[in-house]
């Protein structure tokens, strides 16, 4: 369609001449071997005539016919997502203002580490290169952030949440206080899709998973924040599947408090991203925690001693429930997301922008620096996911409503 549009209505007379080659072609194989050089002849001239039609037809367009307002194309190398957007009122938008990237957990945690990384390189790939700053929005695991961004919050693109994606699956269980709607967001894309671990400081003594199942059910104190986060969900769940001897202690607003309440020995375990625990608590994670258990599907690569979650359930039901409940959400835990109402020209320019800034050089060597492991999905890969977890099976979707909203 893009090639009929710069040919203009010039094709029309092009394609006609084309139909009359098909047409004489048909009519000399009817005539015979003996009219075959005339109807070549024929045919030769006829496509010599087209050619010239179209070539006269580009001729005429006046420069810049093509398109009549400036466009940009954001694309990533491997083609994975691609449109159009004014790229000249985009940038007069943004130049001089001030976008901000809203967290909704304390400073110091992973989430926070990552924000503030995109914020400092973001800013240059969005037209008009406007200044990318982070805010700090604590309260109910970011559920106050996501209900602010989505409710009160700027809705003309300077405003991008940055929260736990865990609340997404609070709405579809049905919690009251979800002030969002998850299909009306704006998926800008992810730069990390996280893997949960369980992690229990040294001085706790818990050096294994299986200390804390039966028979030995030994009692672990575990810090949370709130509901919708991977810290109190996974306790949860596991406490139902496996019968973990789990005692929950809520409340914080954040994992960075809570890694300082280990360290107090107010708590002994979280859990926690492996995102996060590279990139802001490495020292921790590999000085003073043990890893009992990563909530994958598969062992994660660079932990070759940490058994999986699924290595323990024990029926179908129980993996659909630890698997929908605690690793899948993993997936979306970090998603970039605006609000319903932002223009699309905005929505796409941002989504090429996180696209670009995934390729700069500069980045990824300070994300590998700060043990940040990305691994992105684009807005409209986001997206889907979120919708297919949305179709999960209703008798799991129930006992997980019972789990983590009800309780």
């Amino acid at each position: 369609m893009r090639l009929l549009r710069r040919l203009g209505g010039g094709w029309r007379s092009a394609f006609s001449a084309l139909a009359l080659v098909l047409a004489l072609a048909v009519v000399a194989s009817s005539c015979g071997d003996d009219d075959d050089d005339a109807a070549i002849e024929e045919e030769t001239a006829t496509e010599e005539e087209a050619e010239g039609t179209v070539e006269a037809t580009e001729a005429e367009e006046p420069d810049g016919a093509e398109e009549s307002i400036p466009t940009a194309e954001g694309t990533s190398e491997d083609g994975a997502e691609s449109a159009d957007f004014d790229e000249e009122a985009v940038a007069e938008f943004y130049s001089g203002k001030t976008v901000t990237m809203l967290v909704g957990f304390s400073a110091g945690g992973g989430f926070d580490t990552q924000a503030r990384l995109m914020a400092e390189y973001l800013g240059q790939y969005i037209p008009g290169n406007p200044t990318v700053i982070v805010e700090n929005m604590p309260g109910a695991a970011s559920l106050v952030a996501w209900n602010h961004m989505y409710n009160t919050g700027p809705k003309d693109g300077t405003l991008i949440g940055y929260s736990e994606g865990g609340q997404l699956v609070q709405q579809l269980l049905g919690n009251p206080s979800v002030e969002f709607d998850a299909e009306q967001i704006q998926y800008l894309g992810a730069v990390v899709q996280d893997q949960f671990l369980l992690a229990a400081t040294r001085a706790s003594g818990h050096e294994s998973f299986e200390e804390i199942l039966p028979p030995q059910s030994e009692e672990l104190v575990v810090g949370g924040i709130a509901a919708g986060s991977g810290s109190v969900d996974a306790p949860v769940i596991i406490q139902d599947v496996l019968d973990a001897n789990i005692n929950l202690v809520t409340g914080y607003d954040g994992l960075a408090n809570i890694a300082l309440a280990m360290e107090s020995g107010e708590v002994e375990a979280f859990i926690v991203g492996l995102s996060s625990a590279r990139a802001a608590y490495g020292e921790q994670f590999e000085n003073d925690w043990n890893t009992l258990v990563s909530f994958t599907e598969e062992q994660v690569a660079d932990l070759p001693d940490v058994p999986t979650i699924l290595e323990f359930t024990e029926d179908q039901f129980g993996e659909q429930v630890i698997t929908l409940g605690i690793i899948r959400p993993a997936q979306f835990v970090r998603p970039m997301v605006v609000a319903p109402e932002v223009p699309e020209d905005r929505v796409l320019a941002l989504r090429a922008a996180i696209e670009q800034l995934l390729e700069d050089e500069d980045f990824l060597a300070a994300a590998e620096a700060s043990g940040t492991d990305l691994d992105p999905l684009t807005g409209s890969e986001l997206q889907s996911l979120i919708e297919d977890y949305f179709g999960m099976p209703e008798d799991v979707q129930a006992r997980l409503q019972e789990l983590i909203v009800s309780n």
